[in-house]
């Protein structure tokens, strides 16, 4: 039996990423830490904090899935104590306030091939230029761990990101083009991917910008062509949808196709469920 347990928001998270759906560590990646979700019932994290409140620059300290030795560009930390002085290259971007980011790509970062990501993750902390120790107390996160799972076999050709997500986040629809075995679908080409978009309320009634067979002459329906091989949309649905308060979503329907003097369409609709998250 399955157990459907319905919720009002995800709970934050330390570790987060842009994109939020990232599985090729061969591309750049954005990791983004919140200070705020760390446990500030630990000294260091409260003395990390302090520092991060007092405009010190932190710096991303990383071991896996290789730490590179003494002397390399990348070295955690320089000189005979590195801990209590790190490398400039690895400076974190203050996003706002507590919140920190660092941009890389995994195997150029690592010099480690994708599956060595795969298989061991980005492990890391956060911590000013000194990081205390030495007889000081540590200044820095705890350990974090940043999860790099490869693209899942059974994902269909159209997905969702989240695949669950309340009305005003942001929700990606994406097309993964290179995996359709449809052949009239095959080699897409920017400017004719669109997607037909419906929203089904609770109350029954349906909201689309554009009825199916006009769907290809609204260019906010046109998705936007990522040159992988993939196309996606984002959009906020009340937003995108025009919602009026009070009107919530029960469902949200996606059709991908391709624009033609006879439209030809993806085989599945893409259905994301929103009633139990609205």
């Amino acid at each position: 039996m399955l157990l459907i347990v319905c919720a009002t928001k995800i709970n934050a998270q330390v570790v987060t990423s842009d994109p939020s759906d990232y599985t090729n560590p061969t591309q750049s990646v954005k990791i983004i830490v919140d200070l705020n979700q760390l446990d500030q019932t630990i000294e260091h994290v409260q003395l990390l904090i302090a520092d991060a409140d007092s405009s010190r620059d932190l710096f991303i300290w990383t071991w896996k899935p290789f730490e590179h030795p003494a002397g390399h560009p990348f070295a955690n930390g320089i000189g005979a104590q590195p801990w209590k002085n790190s490398n400039d290259t690895l400076k974190m971007t203050k996003e706002s306030d507590r919140i920190y980011s660092f941009t890389m790509i995994p195997t150029e970062f690592y010099g480690v091939d994708a599956a060595a990501v795969f298989t061991e993750d980005i492990h890391f902390l956060v911590k000013p230029k000194d990081g205390g120790g030495y007889g000081d107390p540590d200044r820095k996160s705890t350990d974090l761990v940043f999860e790099i799972n490869p693209p899942s076999i059974e994902k269909e050709v159209v997905y969702s990101f989240p695949s669950n997500a309340l009305q005003d986040d942001f929700i990606r629809i994406v097309y993964d083009n290179y995996r359709d075995t449809l052949a009239a679908m095959q080699d897409i080409v920017a400017g004719e991917c669109y997607v037909h978009l419906k929203a089904v309320l609770t109350d029954g009634s349906v909201v689309q910008p554009s009825p199916y067979f006009s769907a290809g002459d609204n260019p906010d329906l046109e998705m936007k062509d990522l040159g992988t091989g993939t196309f996606e949309k984002t959009i906020i649905p009340e937003i995108f949808f025009g919602l009026q308060d009070g009107q919530k979503i029960d469902r949200l329907i996606a059709v991908v196709f391709k624009k033609a003097p006879i439209y030809i369409r993806v085989e599945k609709d893409l259905v994301v469920d929103m009633s139990c998250w609205n």
